[in-house]
């Protein structure tokens, strides 16, 4: 995949993630219009990203972009997420500081207007992946636990991914070894000569 059209989709992203919707932004650019990545294999990336350090907007595009084009995908894939919006910070915050914003000022309207799209897009990105990420007993089950502890609890997210990553990823391996491997024709062959042959 040329790196240039890798930048330029993780740019387009960083141009329309406003108001926290990186992650569907991502979801709508990569998986559903350039069908890059499956819809598990996209919901498995971020579920890494969720569990590490930083932020997970950035660390998605810095995954997929390393998966889809090496170290250098990696870094391109972050720059093209966060110099749109590093940039607008930068001037919104002079703005802010030069002239002020007060309640009820048509620059705090448009900012509410832009939160209210961004959470509408993310419950429409979550009611899609839903069918896909809980379609078991023990993903309903994760994911209530998750959502008890941390969401009704309010108990420490790092105590909370502590007790059930473990588990979830014993209940995951479990059935990833119960599972047949995978038909060596199925497999594309990475042993190949130039000549075509191993």
């Amino acid at each position: 995949m040329p790196r240039s059209r890798l930048f330029l989709a993780f740019l387009q992203v960083g141009l329309v993630a406003f108001g926290g919707g990186g992650q569907a932004q991502i979801y709508q650019s990569i998986v559903l219009k350039h069908r890059w990545m499956e819809e598990r294999e996209f919901l498995e990336t971020t579920a890494l990203c969720r569990i590490l350090p930083g932020p997970v907007f950035a660390n998605t595009a810095a995954h997929i972009g390393t998966r889809l084009g090496g170290v250098l995908g990696g870094i391109l894939a972050l720059l093209g997420v966060l110099t749109p919006g590093a940039s607008l910070m930068l001037l919104l915050s002079f703005a802010y500081f030069r002239f002020g914003a007060v309640p009820g000022s048509l620059a705090e309207s448009a900012l509410n207007g832009v939160a209210a799209a961004a959470i509408g897009l993310i419950l429409a990105t979550m009611l899609r992946q839903a069918p896909i990420a809980l379609d078991s007993l023990k993903a309903i089950g994760l994911a209530l636990a998750v959502f008890v502890t941390y969401g009704l609890l309010h108990w420490p997210l790092l105590l909370v991914l502590l007790l059930t990553v473990p588990v979830g990823m014993g209940l995951y391996w479990q059935e990833a070894a119960q599972k047949p491997s995978e038909p060596a024709h199925n497999r594309p062959s990475q042993e190949m000569g130039a000549d075509g042959r191993g």
